[in-house]
């Protein structure tokens, strides 16, 4: 397991031993380049390569003028990307062969509007595309970053904007959720697919978004909760991209939750914790966590016959696809009142399906579907403080 602290630590998973760390910038976490040869960090402003399998490090980056932020590598060719630290709104593309800076986009911006100044700052980029032909960078634009205001005026708008790695032309915007002294809260991750063609992100709490870089269509979501404005604090996939891992609450009040991408069915959940960033091992056969200044690693449970925690059963529907009427069925492990609702793919409710007090732990119910035109669905059944959805497809 290789971690970021104020060094790169490599430590031996099964016997929990540190083999050697190398210091590092505190906040310039690095990553590997395109073969996994070399892990790029920064060091008092110098990028440096780091062999990680003869321990040995690389030289001859020149030093520049301002501290790296987060390094980002591609995945298809020797280069990476890092912006100024802080508020910084310049990005740098180096040539780790060359290990020299060879272009940079500078997308810093002050306007005005509503009678107040705002400024757009970069917090959060990568590239994109399975050539990496594009990045993307996450704006915050902030109108009380460069002047007092009182706080019922104080807004930020977040964005995911897509440029043309070339020529940084804007290709895509994704305006993501307003933020307000009565909605506050941050969007929390955008996180790349393993065929980088793909992404997902979380705007307004519960809902987690997959976007299709090529198509420019969101084609799939992923809802985990009713609730508005729950923070996610990390989004991972497993190395075949079959499995999402989410944290999900607020500062030390987290869940850990693992849930499968083609049913959104949510197999595993760990207790509230302090959940930092989340990783899958290579294999699949580990998780590595973070809990506060705690490395964990959970061996391979989600392989086995893994349940949601609410109840031992499965929200089912069948026939899924389905043209006219569909059986809903779920085991409550004890009664409880409940409520099923219908929404569309965007996440709007369509319609509450049955409502009620289950005293009969095993229920079941048919609902005529033919009045909705040809498409993805989701049932929701929300319970005590639980929910699970399940997706089926109009023919």
């Amino acid at each position: 397991v290789i971690a970021w602290t104020n060094a790169i630590e490599f430590w031996e998973v099964q016997q929990g031993v540190k083999e050697f760390s190398i210091p590092i910038d505190a906040k310039s976490v690095g990553d590997y380049n395109y073969n996994r040869q070399y892990l790029v960090f920064a060091k008092d402003s110098t990028p440096k390569l780091l062999d990680w399998k003869t321990k040995e490090v690389v030289e001859g980056f020149e030093k520049v003028d301002f501290s790296i932020d987060r390094i980002r590598t591609a995945k298809s060719k020797n280069e990476f990307m890092a912006k100024t630290f802080g508020y910084g709104n310049k990005i740098y593309f180096w040539d780790i062969n060359q290990k020299q800076i060879i272009d940079s986009v500078q997308l810093d911006t002050i306007f005005e509007k509503d009678g107040f100044k705002w400024k757009r700052r970069i917090t959060e980029y990568d590239y994109l595309g399975n050539n990496d032909e594009y990045f993307y960078v996450r704006y915050d634009d902030d109108n009380s970053i460069i002047q007092v205001i009182p706080p019922q005026n104080r807004k930020s708008n977040f964005f995911y904007h897509i440029y043309d790695r070339e020529t940084k032309n804007l290709v895509d915007s994704l305006f993501v959720f307003q933020q307000t002294s009565e909605h506050y809260n941050f969007v929390d991750k955008m996180q790349v697919m393993n065929d980088r063609s793909k992404i997902a992100w979380n705007n307004k709490g519960g809902v987690i978004n997959f976007f299709d870089v090529y198509t420019k269509k969101f084609y799939d979501r992923l809802i985990f909760d009713d609730r508005d404005f729950v923070q996610v604090g990390d989004i991972e996939f497993n190395h075949d991209s079959k499995l999402i891992g989410l944290t999900q609450g607020n500062g030390c009040c987290r869940y850990l939750k693992i849930y499968t991408l083609d049913t959104k069915e949510k197999i595993l959940q760990y207790n509230v914790g302090s959940w930092g960033q989340i990783s899958f091992s290579s294999n699949n056969s580990y998780l590595i966590t973070s809990i506060a200044s705690i490395l964990s690693l959970y061996g391979n449970q989600w392989d086995k016959t893994a349940v949601p925690t609410e109840g031992n059963n499965s929200l089912i529907i069948t026939p899924n696809p389905v043209s006219n009427t569909i059986n809903i069925s779920y085991s409550f492990d004890s009664p409880t009142n409940y409520k099923f609702a219908l929404y569309d793919l965007t996440g709007n409710q369509i319609n509450i399906i049955d409502e009620g007090f289950s005293a009969n732990l095993n229920y079941s119910t048919d609902y005529n579907i033919s009045y909705l035109p040809k498409g993805t669905y989701f049932i929701k059944l929300i319970y005590g403080s639980q929910s699970i959805s399940q997706k089926f497809i109009k023919e």
